[in-house]
């Protein structure tokens, strides 16, 4: 092997479901022998919580198919809490975007929200996407 890169990053789009993407890493050919698990692991899931937003369409009954800036396919049963849901329960690292247009008290009830969902996750709060990479 080249060994040429430390890391790749994946970025899926808005609406999809982790676990497919993650399940990639343990897909196996016809034989048997691991596709991409010789060569690569699977480090870290992260998902990008936009706050302001989040607020609102956790409470909403819409589907995904309701709103067509999301993409979803005709047929597309899934309704946006449950994309939500999906994406923060499966991911190690949360990072709470936009935490500059939320209240305290809001970014409060945010963070007890992901810290039901998924008491495992590291939360990191940010503005304007900026992460420090040695988080």
């Amino acid at each position: 092997l080249e060994k040429r890169f430390d890391y790749l990053l994946i970025e899926s789009t808005g609406i999809s479901e982790p676990m497919p993407v993650a399940s990639t890493f343990d897909a196996k050919d016809q034989e048997g022998r691991q596709l991409l698990g010789n060569v690569s692991v699977l480090d870290t899931c992260v998902t990008v919580i936009d706050c302001v937003n989040f607020l609102k369409d956790f409470t909403c009954a819409d589907k995904a198919v309701d709103r067509k800036d999301l993409g979803a396919e005709e047929g597309d049963e899934r309704t946006i809490v449950d994309l939500l849901i999906d994406q923060a329960e499966f991911a190690n690292v949360l990072v709470l975007n936009k935490t500059d247009l939320v209240s305290s008290e809001q970014l409060g009830n945010l963070k007890s929200i992901f810290e039901k969902i998924n008491p495992g996750a590291r939360i990191i709060e940010s503005q304007f996407g900026i992460v420090d990479p040695n988080l």
